[in-house]
């Protein structure tokens, strides 16, 4: 079996020409071939057939298609199915594509050994396998979007090949090819420089300058830009008559023409992945990147006539693309590079820098892009610094996009920096590496819900999530908006059409290791995150393994101490170490400048995992309460500086429990302002009561609850916090006597637990129910500290947070006994949603 699709679509079984019936089954045959001995997935087959709005029955119709080809075909082990999609197996059966690279990889292995005829006539051959533009006749956007690459290798390759032939001395032959060449694609500038010499040597110096002031104005007409300085040096290498562009006497070219002999010759090298066709969103980091850099000259040309000074910017230009795991870094510096790639006809360069075995060296990807450019393997030196001195000579005076993907140091990539301005450099890292200089910075966040939603709906589908709009959302939340693990969920839900989203919902809340719903499918959400986390230090990793001990989404910066047993100074290194790999993002109060971290959703899960298996229960727990005592400590302190001399823990509440006193200039700092200091940090001492009622360290969680009722008590007072008539003698609020009367009153006269309307605050009437059930339990009578404890719960409705912790503390105690009727956990007061 033949497949021929340097053309128009061609299928031939010995010499017989078979007919592909059907729209459908070509344009799917087409992908497949485009990617013979890769599976392609079902999903980018709908995408080819039909686009963004495939029908319901999209996913039966490519299995027909498949069925329909396979009968056709007649081949057995032709068309295979791989999850998620089919493969195509050559095998025995003869591709036209792979003929083609053959041949020009023949046709460079002779370049490289300095036959230059032998190499030209392998390009030839490869050429003649071309019968038109690439799958001609099949209007599919992703067939068009495939053969793009190779229409564009094709044109690179005839290029190459008059280059050659240009260097052998063939000028006067090669006018008229590169004369319809150059009409043919106005705007390239290599074809124009091969013809201007090739006139030159050929005693047609006037028609070369003609040639060029014909190409000036197009370019300025059509683009509004001067040709390159590469075209600009050779025009004036033919005014000057430069001896270096005539041919040499032996009849080939002279020292440096216009293929330099040294790199002669360059093969074109076109490394970029495939991009993705679902690419979404991202429309102000396009912007920027597309952007040309400032002062980049036009196509630079080979040869070096040398006699005018080069003009414009001279470093060469490098864009930092920075993000946290799986914010979609890579897909969005591939997708720039293809629409950047016209612009560096010269070629374009990849390489991955974080392997699954640790970070690549700078000499081994030296060597693959040597390799790429044409080096013969006995060429290439051993040495990383003679790699790099071959490789900024390779790219001199040519235009190549370089792509360095997952950068970890910038000590990496620099030795992977072309030498000129031509070339331009994109690097992606989960590391600002500020040291590396750059022309651009873009740092990369997760999507806007919007884009977030859109990419949802492109992959499980838009009916799906449409339908589900709120649903979708909470799971775009859970995903923490992340490209990566939203495309995690989406491959989910579309492994599994009977689940709806509410389900995948249900699944990540209730699961103990979410990311393990999120890791399926071909996309592993916890390896993106644990490469990031094993390129940190040991002291940043144990941090943020701890940071997952507390329910608190953020931190201050004083809370690494704590859990860590060192001083802040330290921790906040440690913070700032996590916060640069984008482990912790950092939040800043605007109005008073203080900065707080947060742990991302996805990295609480993926610390909470660490957490189990790298540290012991007691050393979780010591943790937690070295964590709960700092909180103490500072409670004591913010209600000393409210006035008094002796703070909370001189009750009965906060004897015994021991206190992380932290370093006065630190608490000075931190509680310059008590009240603003616990108006930011209110969720989060609520949620510390509540975290150590759960995990048993009652003395911890009544101390605290003591704390923060008196500190919030002495503050409610001011501006914004409302509620009381003002702090009386001790800082308790004054309607709490008569609160209790009012119970106690109610009690007696009624028989039963519920208060009077208007006796009290909802706050009191919970604190004066709390005494009198500690009283009665005092007693032995459990039972009706129950009923109080039941009354003061149907209280808690409109009572503040902080006199609900009482209560919440209050119900942990008495679990000890009979339970209460209902949960403690109803009773928790409402704060931000830990993950």
């Amino acid at each position: 079996m033949e497949f021929r699709i340097l053309g128009p679509l061609e299928v031939a079984h010995e010499d017989v020409p078979l007919q592909v019936r059907g729209s459908r089954q070509r344009t799917v045959l087409a992908l497949l071939l485009l990617e013979a001995e890769r599976i392609v997935p079902v999903d980018r087959l709908i995408d080819g057939v039909w686009g963004k709005e495939p029908p319901a029955t999209s996913r039966s119709q490519i299995q027909i298609c498949i069925s329909s080809l396979r009968h056709q075909l007649s081949a057995v082990g032709l068309i295979t199915t791989r999850p998620p999609g089919y493969r195509l197996r050559t095998g025995d059966h003869a591709l036209d594509l792979a003929d083609f690279e053959t041949r020009v990889a023949a046709g460079r292995r002779s370049a490289a050994e300095g036959r230059l005829r032998q190499a030209a006539g392998a390009f030839r051959t490869a050429l003649a396998l071309w019968r038109g533009p690439a799958l001609h006749g099949i209007g599919s956007r992703l067939v068009r979007g495939g053969v793009a690459q190779l229409d564009e290798q094709r044109l690179a390759l005839h290029e190459e090949c008059l280059e050659l032939e240009l260097a052998a001395g063939e000028h006067q032959r090669l006018v008229g090819e590169l004369a319809a060449l150059a009409a043919a694609h106005p705007l390239r500038e290599r074809p124009r420089a091969l013809l201007m010499t090739a006139l030159y040597r050929s005693g047609r110096q006037a028609e070369a300058l003609t040639e060029y002031r014909r190409t000036r104005e197009t370019f300025i007409e059509e683009l509004g830009i001067e040709p390159g300085e590469g075209l600009r040096r050779l025009h004036h290498a033919i005014l000057t008559g430069d001896p270096r562009l005539a041919q040499g006497p032996d009849g080939g070219p002279a020292e440096r023409a216009t293929v330099d002999r040294r790199h002669a010759p360059t093969r074109v090298p076109r490394l970029l992945p495939a991009d993705v066709a679902d690419f979404t969103g991202r429309r102000a980091a396009l912007a920027t990147l597309l952007e040309s850099p400032a002062g980049a000259s036009g196509e630079a040309v080979t040869g070096d006539p040398g006699a005018e000074p080069p003009t414009g910017p001279t470093a060469v230009p490098v864009t930092v693309v920075t993000g946290r795991a799986g914010v979609g870094k890579s897909t969005l510096a591939v997708h720039v590079a293809h629409r950047l790639a016209a612009r560096y006809p010269d070629g374009q360069l990849f390489a991955s820098l974080s392997g699954t075995g640790g970070p690549v060296g700078p000499g081994d990807v030296l060597g693959r892009f040597l390799r790429a450019l044409g080096v013969a393997e006995a060429e290439i030196p051993a040495g990383t610094e003679e790699r790099a001195e071959m490789y900024r000579d390779r790219l001199a005076g040519r235009r190549v996009l370089v792509v360095l993907d997952g950068a970890g140091t910038q000590q990496q990539v620099a030795a992977l920096l072309p030498g000129t301005a031509a070339c331009r450099v994109l690097i992606t890292s989960r590391h600002r590496l500020t040291g590396l200089p750059a022309a651009r910075r873009v740092e990369l966040g997760p999507f806007d819900r919007a884009d977030a939603l859109e990419f949802l709906a492109r992959i499980a589908g838009r009916r799906r999530v449409e339908g589900q709009q709120a649903q979708a959302t909470e799971l775009c939340a859970a995903c923490d908006d992340l490209p990566l693990a939203l495309r995690g969920a989406a491959a989910r839900l579309v492994a599994r059409p009977h689940w709806t989203v509410a389900d995948l919902n249900r699944r990540l809340l209730e699961c103990a290791r979410p990311l393990d719903e999120l890791s399926r499918s071909g996309t592993d959400v916890r390896a993106a995150v644990a490469a990031a986390y094993d390129s940190r230090t040991p002291g940043a990793r144990r941090l943020l393994r701890l940071l997952a001990v507390p329910q608190a989404a953020s931190f201050a910066p004083w809370a690494g101490g704590p859990l860590l047993r060192t001083d802040p100074l330290t921790s906040q290194d440690l913070l700032e170490e996590l916060a640069e790999s984008y482990l912790l993002e950092v939040d800043v109060d605007r109005v008073s400048g203080a900065a707080r971290y947060r742990l991302p959703g996805l990295v609480r899960a993926f610390a909470r995992e660490r957490l189990a298996a790298e540290e012991t229960a007691g050393a979780h727990r010591a943790a937690l309460e070295r964590y709960l005592g700092a909180l103490l400590f500072l409670l004591d302190e913010a209600y000393r500086r409210g006035g008094h001399d002796r703070g909370p823990e001189s009750g009965s509440g906060g004897a015994g429990v021991t206190r992380w006193a932290l370093p006065a200039r630190w608490v000075s700092q931190i509680l310059a302002d008590p009240g603003d200091w616990y108006g930011r940090e209110r969720p989060w001492l609520l949620l510390a009561v509540r975290q150590a009622a759960e995990a048993g360290l009652l003395p911890h969680a009544r101390a605290l609850a003591d704390a923060v009722v008196a500190v919030w008590g002495q503050w409610r007072a001011a501006p914004g916090w409302g509620g009381a008539d003002g702090a009386g003698d001790g800082g308790a609020p004054r309607t709490s006597r008569a609160g209790a009367r009012a119970v106690l009153v109610a009690v007696a006269g009624a028989g039963g637990w519920a208060v009077g309307p208007g006796t009290a605050e909802a706050g009191d009437e919970i604190e004066a129910l709390i005494g009198l059930a500690g009283a009665y339990r005092h007693r032995g009578e459990h039972g009706q500290a129950r009923e109080l404890l039941a009354a003061a719960r149907r209280a808690a409705g409109n009572a503040p947070p902080e006199a609900v912790t009482r209560l919440t503390v209050a119900l942990a105690e008495e679990g000890a006994r009979p339970a209460p009727p209902e949960p403690a956990r109803l009773l928790l007061p409402k704060v931000p949603a830990v993950p």
